[in-house]
């Protein structure tokens, strides 16, 4: 704004300072006439108390306290207004409202016994289930689970028409096919260079676009299995042969090694995903002659990895850490420099020893999830739903927990959703699935010998307005 001069006129379309004249010298329209300025100034200063008292009043108002509450009525009130002329937190709650909606929402439906009503053991909680709900032409979905890691054991889930399930006595219409109980396996075998026995912590089915089964994370590394059966390690210590027993060490610490989930890039079956005991988050390419692993730093262990989109990794793990990475700010790798008095070839075999690592100013989590509770158990429950946006993770004060996966916020909701849920250990088993002929995902809990569902919907039929 041009600097006000006494006895001059400042005109802002022509950018230039004209001398005010009485208005009977000034020709009829000049706006430098002593008539036209005094108008304007009153114009001014009339417009500038209007705004002064707009502003006073807008601080009169209020917000409704039931929009506070009502998170869900607050984020459909904000959609209707426009998220985005509202701007700041708005535009997370609005993101957030599918999630917290089916939050709020969700009921106890009733659960699955995996024992007898008349055993009296106690019974920990599953260490690991799997729910399929594939089977539209019967309407039944189908569980496996296992109390004690040696047996596995399946059930049919059928529901009623309040989609809880159906407890009964008559087997006559469910198939007798492809369940029941078992303790013979198909073994698939293979040595480890150092160690003669090796544990299976996590195994991953691949995308129906690679040419491999699945990759089986160990505590001896990875293994991968082709759709032949064969397998192979991805990653694992190198043989402690003497001519190479100097160089082992080094080695050994730029190669996950003791792997506790993975998971493939979103929409490239190529990339591996890897985390486990070391505070690192790998990534491979698979289609690489010799698999090279590239890194990134995290707070601590990495326990559960997904991939939630094409450049978006979500981690949890030790110490309470769960966030989010984007694998577009991890960086360029850092280049191998030839030091003085190295030759090319020595510079060569010293690139190939070593193994690339990724800058560390790309590793800064873009999101992060402050309500996470698990400070030293590696086996909880812990899923990603990116169909409503949910992320169901066990703590480990024996409940569950659910986070939008937009602003990781912990969304809370009735005493008759997974609230009800505290064990007196953390929950080891969970996961998102939707049953045939049902519109959308529950969450299913595995408490003790019990697989319990948790859905969007009222607790009796009676119950519905």
């Amino acid at each position: 704004m041009a600097p006000e001069i006494p006895g001059y006129y400042f005109d802002p379309v022509k950018k230039k300072y004209f001398n005010i004249e009485k208005s009977h010298t000034a020709p009829p329209s000049a706006a430098w006439s002593s008539d036209e300025v005094k108008r304007r100034r009153v114009d001014d200063a009339a417009a500038e108390s209007a705004r002064r008292r707009a502003r006073l009043l807008r601080n009169h108002i209020q917000r409704c306290g039931a929009l506070q509450s009502d998170v869900v009525a607050r984020a459909r009130l904000l959609r209707e207004v426009g998220e985005k002329r509202t701007g700041g937190s708005n535009v997370a709650v609005v993101e957030d409202l599918t999630a917290t909606a089916w939050a709020g929402g969700l009921v106890d439906k009733g659960s699955i016994p995996f024992v007898p009503s008349f055993a009296r053991a106690r019974y920990a909680n599953m260490p690991c289930l799997y729910v399929g709900g594939d089977d539209v032409k019967t309407g039944l979905g189908v569980a496996y689970a296992t109390l004690d890691e040696e047996t596995l054991v399946g059930s049919y889930i059928a529901t009623d028409d309040n989609d809880a399930p159906l407890l009964s006595d008559e087997d006559d219409w469910r198939p007798q096919w492809l369940l029941g109980e078992t303790s013979h396996y198909q073994r698939l075998y293979i040595r480890h260079r150092l160690r003669d026995e090796w544990l299976v912590h996590q195994s991953t089915p691949a995308p129906a676009s690679s040419d491999l089964l699945c990759v089986i994370g160990t505590n001896a590394g990875i293994l991968r299995v082709r759709s032949n059966e064969t397998m192979a390690w991805i990653s694992s210590a190198p043989s402690s042969s003497s001519s190479s027993s100097s160089s082992s060490a080094p080695q050994g610490k730029h190669v996950p090694q003791e792997v506790f989930d993975q998971d493939f890039q979103t929409g490239n079956a190529n990339v591996l995903l890897a985390g486990g005991r070391q505070a690192r988050l790998w990534l491979t390419d698979l289609r690489a002659p010799e698999v090279q692993w590239c890194s990134v730093p995290h707070a601590s262990s990495i326990a559960h990895l997904r991939s939630i989109s094409e450049h978006q990794i979500l981690v949890a793990g030790l110490r309470s850490s769960m966030c989010v990475y984007d694998m577009r700010f991890f960086g360029r790798k850092n280049p191998n420099q030839n030091q003085g008095g190295q030759s090319q070839s020595q510079s060569q075999s010293r690139s190939q020893s070593q193994r690339q690592k990724w800058t560390p100013n790309g590793s800064t989590p873009v999101l992060t999830f402050d309500g996470y509770k698990n400070e030293a158990h590696v086996h909880t429950g812990w899923d990603v739903c990116r169909e409503l946006g949910l992320v169901a993770a066990a703590h480990d004060d024996g409940t569950v927990k659910l986070f939008s996966l937009r602003s990781g916020r912990m969304l809370t909701g009735g005493g008759g959703g997974v609230g009800g849920i505290k064990a007196d250990t953390p929950v080891r088993a969970l996961m998102f699935q939707t049953m045939p002929r049902e519109t959308m995902p529950s969450l299913f809990v595995g408490e003790g010998p019990l697989l319990r569902k948790f859905s969007l919907g009222v607790g009796e039929v009676g119950d519905e307005a």
